[in-house]
């Protein structure tokens, strides 16, 4: 193309000139200005070629981000959903506990300590951010173009913090009210078998009917003292309407993780 470009200013240069030095002076001024005319042409092809080149390496790198992104996202989504049936499952046994309290006495004591397990068992929601949070170290967030993905992952982002905030704050609520209470009051050692412990220590953290049975008239006293403690009781209370409370939490961040999810879809697309 420069070539091209170059054999029209030279045959330009040269018409019509007369033989004079004004003509020369022009002919040479005509040459001087098509050099010029040339370089900048060059030098701005040069630049819209450097600045594809550029844009397909960055646009590159942006889809790995948002294929990351989106995997980060599913797992999340996967992990929240296990982690609000848990939750559900808490607030429904809270309720049943607290309603055995209130009728004062304990006819199945197996169902109470199977309660306070399905109530007392930690399980914490940790957000999968590692794509997100290399995009904020290393600066490279603005490498994602569209604005309502940057906008729906620093929401994403805010909400996983107040969940550890609520989160944080729960788990002492249960330490005081509940473990505390617990370790104080009732023997593990006659509500569970410790000969599974070396077998499979998952089994050892549930209700085991058959020790529970040998020692039903014993932990039936421990756990009717354990259920007017008025300090359990409020620990109960607060891990089922806190429950409760994070279920609703867990269903609003489960939105947006879908909404996120499509959009970046969209954008791969």
């Amino acid at each position: 193309m420069i070539p091209f470009f170059r054999k029209i200013r030279y045959n330009l240069s040269k018409d019509n000139q007369p033989d004079s030095s004004a003509g020369r002076f022009l002919q040479y001024s005509r040459y001087a200005f098509g050099e010029i005319v040339l370089v900048v042409i060059g030098i701005l092809i040069a630049l819209q070629i450097n600045n594809w080149n550029e844009d397909r390496k960055e646009r590159r790198i942006e889809v790995r981000y948002l294929e990351n992104l989106r995997a980060d996202l599913k797992n999340d989504s996967l992990a929240l959903l296990e982690i609000r049936a848990h939750r559900v499952n808490t607030a429904q046994a809270a309720k049943t506990l607290l309603e055995i309290a209130n009728l004062g006495r304990i006819d199945d004591v197996y169902q109470v300590d199977s309660l306070y397990w399905a109530i007392g068992i930690w399980w914490e929601f940790i957000p999968n951010d590692n794509t997100f949070q290399e995009l904020i170290s290393s600066g490279n967030l603005n490498i994602i173009r569209d604005e309502k993905i940057k906008k729906s992952l620093l929401k994403l982002s805010k909400d996983s913090e107040q969940i550890a905030v609520d989160r944080d704050h729960m788990r002492r609520e249960y330490d005081q009210y509940l473990y505390d209470q617990m370790v104080s009051t009732v023997s593990f050692l006659k509500s569970k078998d410790p000969d599974q412990f070396n077998d499979q220590w998952e089994s050892w953290f549930y209700s085991n009917r058959g020790v529970i049975s040998k020692n039903k008239e014993e932990l039936t006293k421990e756990y009717e003292k354990l259920l007017n403690n008025p300090i359990f009781i409020n620990g109960v209370a607060l891990a089922g309407g806190n429950s409760v409370y994070l279920v609703s939490v867990y269903d609003r961040v489960l939105c947006d993780i879908s909404e996120l999810i499509d959009l970046i879809e969209t954008e791969l697309q």
